[in-house]
């Protein structure tokens, strides 16, 4: 009899225990899909949602087509969609009808990616990519062309890299900063709508609100077409569209890694946001 009840009791706390990592399993989902470790930024117009995606093979496809410039098309004034060069296997699992705010999908008879800005209902399937952590109110905002990429991570586990996004006349710039305190003290103070000046031949500046500590700041030397630098004399960004060399003073922030072309047509109001928002 007492062996009988051990088993009875034993087989409970079985069942139990399962029952449990069964919710636990149930919580790690989101709309019934497991999350991976990829993020995204989407970037247009200064603005800059990020995304986490779904552990499918859709979104890993995605992924790995990243980083890409494409244009954004407006749909029914609550997303805004954008073609991968690649269509994307989804399948049935990832399938829905109620689109929320905030959610980046797919759709395959056209073969568009979107990211809605408002809940949105279709008839027809679409299909989750990922879920919006930053940014969400942002992607109203959003027009003409995006640049969308990776946000990339060391061996530890962190992001690897700051990456600030400078927009103005419909073009966007982003700057891969450096691990200077110079560059972690400019990366705090954003985002910014701040006017851009041009001086001498080949530089647009900008005066940050605060000046920058150049502790543990490499000098700039040999400064090419989309070096990002601080003189510090003077307590501006320099943003070159030219060659200079270097000067005492100049301090190296980081460089262009896409959008160069542009820092020369920049005027008037700029808006300066960051390209990788955890």
């Amino acid at each position: 009899m007492l062996l009988f009840g051990f088993i009875v009791c034993a087989s409970i706390v079985a069942c139990i225990g399962k029952a449990r990592a069964s919710e636990a399993d149930s919580d790690s989902l989101v709309n019934g899909l497991a999350l991976s470790d990829m993020k995204v930024t989407i970037t247009s117009k200064g603005h800059t949602a990020t995304f986490q995606l779904y552990g499918t093979k859709a979104a890993q496809e995605f992924y790995d087509q990243l980083p890409l410039k494409l244009d954004l098309t407006n749909f029914r004034d609550a997303q805004w969609m954008f073609y991968p060069p690649k269509k994307l296997s989804v399948t049935a699992n990832e399938a829905y009808h109620d689109g929320k705010k905030g959610e980046l999908s797919y759709y395959e008879p056209w073969g568009d990616a979107f990211m809605l800005y408002k809940d949105f209902y279709a008839g027809d399937e679409m299909h989750r990519l990922g879920v919006g952590l930053s940014g969400i109110d942002d992607i109203a905002e959003m027009s003409g062309n995006a640049i969308i990429q990776k946000i990339e991570q060391n061996a530890a586990g962190d992001e690897a890299t700051m990456q600030m996004t400078v927009s103005a006349n419909g073009n966007t710039i982003v700057f891969e900063l450096n691990d200077s305190s110079a560059a972690k003290e400019l990366y705090s103070q954003l985002p910014l709508d701040i006017a851009v000046e041009n001086y001498s031949s080949n530089e647009k500046i900008f005066y940050p609100p605060k000046k920058l500590n150049t502790a543990n700041t490499p000098l700039a030397k040999n400064v090419q077409a989309g070096t990002l630098a601080y003189y510090a004399p003077w307590g501006d960004v320099v943003m070159f569209y030219g060659s200079f060399g270097s000067a005492s003073g100049l301090y190296e922030l980081g460089h262009a890694i896409t959008g160069r072309e542009h820092i020369k047509q920049l005027s008037g109001t700029i808006r300066i946001g960051t390209g990788n928002t955890p």
